[in-house]
């Protein structure tokens, strides 16, 4: 076993008990003492060695809603600017290339293809500072590769693993025949709720609205799972374990999804389930937000499809998709949040998508949008620390920085709670850790 190991810094812990310190300690893949550098010192045998750092510590941030393995074929199919990547040419070349899938049309991955974008991604999404992704809508044999990874040593990335059971494939049955439910598996691999889709893509005019997409056509946008299918589906994860998370666009989606909920709550709590509207961005009302605040219901929203998708949004509604993610609205309703990317697809720079909820600014514009909708640094990076590892039930162990917790943190150059929106485009990521193991040191944006 390693030996204990002090490391010395401007600490932001997001612990509401002591949210800031001057030091901590690592031993293994815990952290032994948090606080100020004599209590620090006291908690450790005589002669630890000590490091001090020009940086700013915070908890490893935690992607809420990352597709890792079809970002890492992705990477594999596309090619690499000079034939290297790094993490600024990997994320302008996947926005460059946002419309195309992960591998080719005709062909399918294969296991050793699916190590391969493992093995390279993974140092990608830690040099901007990722210790963790919740993988929405994973296949059988991305589960697969996650356990072969696993197995073999070469997942660094905690992930947890929301399985997508096909509609068309008898999923209760199958889901009821695996024997196990939300929380199997360690502090490095863990299955995560089931993911359905309820509506379509926003930018399409697929996300279901109560009010039409255009006056008297009487399209409302689309809903891909009838009430009756939901209600089934919903209930089984209710009676048997499974958080459930909902991919749910519009106002209407969001509203009915939430009125099926409220239903199963009745018959069987679900608070404890945690279960999650996914994106929630077009339209939801505000008596949805405190029903969701009222069921415990968690919004895992994506900053990035707004910068992405804003202007097109506005070009379809006018002035009704303005207020688009209205993340302010979600907190003051009480709804705890998880914030994420839904990268590769769009963009899933931390710092820039913390920026752009500060801002609201997005692509294609020079003003911000709604500006009333932005929240502060301390809550854009607790929506990547608490927020996100509340809604992957690993509060007790990630999301924050205290005695006894997993020593996954990262050193930047700037405080993201205290400096100004755009320092955070130039923030460097130092140095990120997992578990107390250095997975990516130096690289700057």
């Amino acid at each position: 076993m390693p030996s204990p190991r002090v490391v010395i810094a401007p600490i932001v812990t997001m612990d509401p008990v002591s949210p800031r310190a001057e030091a901590l300690a690592v031993d293994g893949d815990r952290i032994l003492a948090v606080g100020d550098v004599t209590s620090v010192r006291a908690a450790c045998p005589p002669g630890t060695t000590e490091e001090r750092l020009d940086a700013v510590i915070v908890p490893g941030l935690i992607d809420a809603h990352l597709h890792m393995q079809r970002g890492g074929l992705k990477a594999l199919s596309v090619p690499a600017p000079g034939g290297y990547w790094d993490a600024a040419s990997f994320c302008a070349e996947m926005l460059r290339t946002f419309h195309l899938d992960e591998w080719p049309a005709g062909s399918v991955p294969q296991p050793a293809d699916r190590a391969a974008g493992l093995a390279l991604i993974q140092p990608l999404l830690h040099a901007l500072g990722i210790t963790g992704v919740v993988d929405p809508a994973v296949t059988p044999a991305e589960m697969r590769a996650y356990q072969r990874a696993h197995a073999d040593g070469a997942l660094t990335m905690r992930v947890t693993a929301m399985p997508h059971p096909d509609p068309e494939d008898s999923p209760l049955t199958r889901l009821a025949g695996v024997g196990v439910a939300t929380g199997f598996g360690d502090d490095l691999l863990r299955i995560g709720g089931i993911k359905v889709y309820f509506d379509g893509e926003g930018v399409k005019k697929q996300a279901l609205l109560t009010t039409e997409w255009t006056p008297g056509s009487g399209d409302l946008g689309v809903q891909r799972i009838s009430d009756d299918e939901f209600r089934s589906l919903a209930g089984f994860c209710a009676r048997n374990g499974w958080s459930l998370g909902v991919h749910a666009v519009g106002g209407g989606a969001v509203a009915a999804v939430l009125r099926i909920f409220s239903e199963i709550d009745r018959v069987t709590p679900i608070r404890d389930l945690r279960w999650q509207l996914i994106h929630a961005y077009l339209e939801p009302s505000a008596e949805s937000m405190a029903l969701a605040a009222r069921l415990g219901v968690i919004a895992s929203l994506q900053p990035s499809i707004h910068w992405h998708n804003a202007e097109g949004l506005i070009g379809h509604l006018g002035e009704r998709a303005v207020p688009a993610d209205p993340i302010r609205s979600w907190l003051d309703a009480g709804v705890r949040v998880a914030l994420g990317s839904d990268g590769p697809f769009f963009p899933f720079d931390p710092r820039r998508l913390m920026w752009q909820t500060r801002t609201r600014m997005v692509r294609g514009r020079a003003a911000p949008v709604a500006p009333e909708q932005a929240i502060s640094g301390t809550e854009a990076l607790a929506g990547y620390t608490t927020g996100a590892a509340f809604s992957a039930f690993a509060e007790d162990r990630l999301g924050m920085l205290r005695a006894g917790m997993l020593a996954d943190w990262v050193a930047l150059s700037t405080d993201p709670t205290t400096c100004t929106p755009e320092e955070l485009l130039t923030t460097t990521v130092l140095r990120t850790v997992v578990g107390g193991r250095t997975v990516f040191t130096g690289e700057t944006p």
